[in-house]
């Protein structure tokens, strides 16, 4: 017998329902690692570039162009950033050339492109920011203080 008869489209729209509560949970988690794994890089390149303040103070102070000593932190940051990019591109070709969900690893790879691609342009974006900020801030160090402290 049957107990509870709705009509299709009750069920197809239930069924949807469902599907979009769980596709935006996943967008959900998505959204946040990306957002942590931003948290961290930042961070990372922050601390890298602060470590170089006495640095960047001497070679102030030594007469160097700001512009170029700018240009030559975001630069070693923008190698640092490329690396991981690269290094993050060839894990993830590796994993899905091995496990990927149809099991052509041309296909599947061609579906992770844009994926790989929005979060490299967030991690750059973050890196870059991450970087300039104590680069400038060192920057405005007294180049005689700069000089005593060597």
């Amino acid at each position: 017998t049957v107990q509870q008869a709705l009509p299709l489209s009750d069920i197809v729209q239930l069924r949807d329902r469902t599907s979009l509560g769980l596709v935006g949970a996943l967008g959900g988690v998505t959204l946040l690692v990306l957002a942590m794994s931003a948290m961290g890089l930042f961070s990372l390149m922050s601390v890298s570039v602060s470590r170089r303040t006495r640095e960047i103070g001497l070679r102030t102070a030594l007469g160097a162009n700001p512009r170029q000593v700018v240009a030559s932190v975001l630069s070693h940051a923008g190698l640092l950033m490329a690396t991981g990019g690269a290094t993050g591109g060839a894990l993830l070709r590796g994993i899905v050339s091995v496990r990927g969900p149809s099991g052509r690893p041309a296909d599947d790879i061609a579906l992770y492109v844009p994926w790989l691609a929005v979060t490299a342009l967030v991690m750059l974006a973050t890196g870059t920011l991450a970087a300039l900020g104590p680069a400038r801030r060192a920057l405005r160090i007294n180049p005689t203080e700069a000089m005593r402290e060597a």
